[in-house]
């Protein structure tokens, strides 16, 4: 049994293929190259919301957060008011501040987050991060379900 293999049409340029659904490719690279520009000057600053609420979240909020219960140390890291009161957080100086001295030190007493926990250390880009929003001022944002949209600007 003989079966017969149909070419691939190359829609791309294809002059009987709509125009609209052919591929050019000179608007997917501009695009591209859009978006990559966009998230590259996002990248400059720290956002509480989309880069440190899920360090938080995952490695602090378990011992430093919400629940009563759990809560160690009478500190809450998800309360702004109480991190900076208690020095935990020291908005614009990352040396000062008590989270960064406990995730970074030695001693195995006062490391966090703490063996007994059996969590990952946090990793130097984590750090890095909680560094860098410290120095930019240590900024809390409300859940992104509560913050209102912008009405986007007219083109």
């Amino acid at each position: 049994m003989v079966t017969s293999v149909r070419p691939v049409r190359d829609f791309a340029n294809d002059a009987t293929f709509p125009r609209l659904m052919r591929l050019d490719r000179k608007p997917i690279a501009i695009l591209c190259a859009a978006v990559f520009a966009l998230t590259a000057a996002d990248a400059g600053t720290v956002g509480f919301n989309r880069d440190v609420r899920p360090i938080l979240s995952e490695k602090c909020y378990h011992c430093h957060g919400p629940d009563a219960k759990q809560r160690k140390a009478d500190l809450r890291l998800d309360v702004p008011e109480v991190a900076m009161k208690s020095g935990a957080i020291v908005p614009g100086h990352p040396e000062k501040s008590e989270m960064i001295g406990r995730i970074l030190t030695t001693d195995s007493d006062d490391h966090m987050p703490p063996a007994k926990a059996k969590m990952s250390p946090l990793s130097a880009t984590e750090i890095e991060t909680l560094k860098k929003w410290i120095a930019e001022g240590a900024e809390y944002e409300p859940h992104w379900a509560f913050i209102p949209l912008k009405p986007a600007a007219a083109p």
